[in-house]
């Protein structure tokens, strides 16, 4: 399981860095929970559920935020879970202000699909660049 959760992942990366989000969609179990952590500067942040959740976190996401680089750097695994350890800069639209932080991403899998993926991430700077 460990192995083709891994690669699961790596295709919802490789989707995600090509903007094909049909891709994205056909990964992700139609009762999907999306999250990333609120902040009431950050317009994408709360948790979205199901498939037109994730659409719109996505749509907010494009009209919020350029992701200049998003770059995975280690997967830890277990029977059901993928955690990517990485590097993200990221530009808010509003402001033109750039920040960075290391993340987590938390991708739980269920019969091949993902159930639920939660960032952790530095808010602040994420919070500041909004503002």
């Amino acid at each position: 399981m460990g192995a083709e959760n891994v690669t699961i992942v790596q295709r919802l990366y490789a989707a995600f860095g090509n903007r094909d989000i049909p891709a994205m969609l056909d990964m992700l179990a139609p009762d999907i929970e999306w999250g990333e952590p609120a902040n009431p500067y950050n317009p994408a942040g709360g948790t979205w559920r199901g498939h037109a959740g994730f659409l719109s976190w996505v749509d907010i996401g494009r009209e919020a935020e350029d992701i200049l680089a998003l770059e995975p750097c280690k997967m830890l695994v277990d029977a059901d879970s993928v955690a990517v350890v990485g590097h993200m800069t990221c530009r808010a639209i509003a402001t033109r202000k750039v920040y960075e932080s290391d993340f987590v991403h938390l991708v739980t899998l269920r019969d091949g699909k993902v159930a639920r993926f939660q960032e952790f991430f530095d808010t602040y700077a994420a919070g500041e660049a909004f503002r």
